[in-house]
């Protein structure tokens, strides 16, 4: 356990100092978009991540008849719109 502790901060470390270096080419008004950009991608994935996850732990939780209704509904949906749009057309005319 402490060695792939000790490895991750290592590698967090060289990240780090990749950043400084990338970041360092850029002057300061850069920098900060840079950053800004950077941070907005990062909240995009967890808020991402943290969708995806919820939508894996209800799947997961699912049981056959809740699996059975959503196929079922997916496939009659088509027909219902087909045939409220026939009835719509039927009534403009």
């Amino acid at each position: 356990m402490n060695t792939t502790k000790v490895e991750a901060s290592q590698t967090e470390g060289h990240l780090y100092e990749e950043l400084g270096h990338v970041l360092g080419e850029f002057s300061e008004g850069e920098r900060r978009q840079v950053m800004q950009r950077m941070i907005r991608r990062l909240k995009f994935k967890q808020w991402r991540n943290e969708c995806l996850n919820w939508i894996k732990d209800s799947w997961n939780s699912a049981k056959p008849v809740k699996l059975w209704v959503c196929i079922a509904t997916g496939a009659l949906a088509p027909v219902v719109f087909f045939c409220v749009f026939i009835w719509v057309s039927l009534w403009v005319e």
